[in-house]
C-alpha cells in the first residue's frame, strides 16, 4: 500500500513501553502487526546530475519552486520520533545541498534516529563539507551507476560524476571508519553488462552492501523506459554472476523477478524490505502538502505476470515492473515449484 494514513491499529502498552515511547503516543503499526520504525525523507528537489532514470525527475520539475524549510524538516523530524521512528533516510534530490543539511542530521541524531542519506556525492566530494557532516550519519548509500567514469558519467548525463562520488566514497572511508558504506547502482540496457565489474569494484573501495536497483518506469525512467529497461532474458543472463565478483559484499536485488536471480533468490530485496514513511511534497487539490506516503510491502509499480501463477514463492516476490507488461514477454520468467 502507498498513500493515505496506515490501518488503524490499538498498540498495547508493552509495545509502546519497548519502543520507548512518551506515555499516549501511537507507534503506526501495520498489517501482521509490524511497526514502522523507518522515514524517508526528502530533503530537496534539486540535483546537480541528469541521471538518464532519474526516478525522481518529474517531481524536482514539479516542486523545486517549494523549499523543504528547516520548520517543516524539524516539525517532521519530532512528529515521527514520537511516534517511533527509530531510523530516518534523508534524500531527494540531492540531499547535501540543502543549506542546513549538517544541523539536520545533528536533530535526526538529538532525537534517537540512525541517520543515512542517498547521495551521488555532490557535496561530500568536498573535503571541508565531509568533515562536517560526516560525523553526524551512520550510513551513506552511495548512487554508483558503472564501474568507470565512461559507464557511470553516461548514466548520471554529466562529466565528471565519476569523480566526485569516488572522492566522496574516499572521503567517508578516511574520516569516518564508523560509517556503515552502501551504495546502489540503477541497472538499465546501458549497463547491465557492466554489472558484475561495478559490483567488485565497489567491493575494493570498501562499500559492504550494494543495492542492484532494476529500472521503474517513473520521471526519466518512465519518459525512456522503452530504450533504458533491460530484458528479462538479459537479467536472468546476468544477475546470478554479480554475487561471485565480491564474495564480502551483501547484494540485494530490486525490482527482479526472484526467479530470474537462480540460486541467489534469497538475495532479493523482497524479502529484506522494511516498511517506512515517505514524506515528500505532494499534490492537493488547488495546493501542494508535505505529507506522508505509507509503504507496507515493497510492491510500488510491482505486478505479477500470467507466469506467476503457479510459483511457490509467489506470496514474497512483488513481481516485475508493472511498465515491463505493456512492451515485452514475459516468457523468460521461471517460477519456483514446490520442491525448489
Amino acid at each position: 500500500m502507498r498513500g493515505g494514513a496506515p490501518p488503524g491499529f490499538s498498540p498495547s502498552a508493552t509495545q509502546v513501553t519497548e519502543l520507548g515511547l512518551a506515555e499516549g503516543a501511537t507507534p503506526w503499526i501495520g498489517p501482521g502487526g509490524r511497526i514502522m520504525e523507518r522515514l524517508e525523507l526528502h530533503l530537496t528537489y534539486f540535483c546537480g546530475e541528469r541521471c538518464l532514470f532519474c526516478s525522481e525527475a518529474h517531481r524536482m520539475q514539479r516542486f523545486h519552486r517549494f523549499p523543504v524549510t528547516w520548520g517543516r524538516v524539524a516539525r517532521v523530524l519530532r512528529m515521527h520520533a514520537a511516534r517511533g521512528i527509530r531510523a530516518v533516510h534523508f534524500t531527494g534530490g540531492e540531499p547535501t545541498i540543502h543549506p542546513r543539511f549538517v544541523e539536520v542530521l545533528m536533530l535526526a541524531r538529538k532525537l534517537g534516529m540512525r541517520t543515512s542519506i542517498g547521495t551521488i556525492g555532490t557535496m561530500l566530494a568536498r573535503e571541508d563539507f565531509a568533515r562536517r557532516a560526516l560525523p553526524h550519519l551512520d550510513e551513506v548509500l552511495f548512487s554508483v551507476h558503472g564501474p568507470d567514469a565512461a559507464v557511470h558519467d553516461r548514466m548520471a548525463g554529466k562529466a565528471g560524476s565519476f569523480e566526485r562520488v569516488s572522492a566522496a566514497m574516499a572521503h567517508a572511508r578516511r574520516m569516518a571508519p564508523h560509517l556503515r558504506r552502501f551504495a546502489n547502482t540503477v541497472i538499465t540496457r546501458h549497463n547491465l553488462d557492466h554489472l558484475p565489474d561495478t559490483v567488485a569494484m565497489l567491493a575494493e573501495r570498501g562499500v559492504e552492501l550494494v543495492v542492484v536497483s532494476n529500472l521503474t518506469a517513473e520521471g526519466g525512467g518512465h519518459d525512456r523506459y522503452a530504450e533504458l529497461a533491460p530484458r528479462l532474458e538479459h537479467l536472468a543472463e546476468v544477475l546470478p554472476r554479480v554475487p561471485a565478483r565480491a564474495p564480502g559484499v551483501v547484494i540485494r536485488f530490486f525490482g527482479v523477478p526472484m526467479c530470474l536471480l537462480g540460486d541467489h533468490w534469497t538475495c532479493s530485496n523482497d524479502l529484506h524490505w522494511d516498511p517506512r514513511v515517505t514524506v515528500e511534497w505532494q499534490a492537493a487539490p488547488g495546493k501542494v502538502a508535505f505529507t506522508g506516503i505509507y509503504s507496507w510491502a515493497p510492491d510500488r509499480k510491482r505486478v505479477h505476470a500470467p507466469e506467476c501463477a503457479g510459483c511457490a514463492r509467489r506470496d514474497v516476490c512483488m513481481g516485475i515492473n508493472d511498465a515491463y507488461l505493456d512492451h515485452w514477454s514475459t516468457a523468460a520468467l521461471r517460477p519456483f515449484d514446490s520442491g525448489t
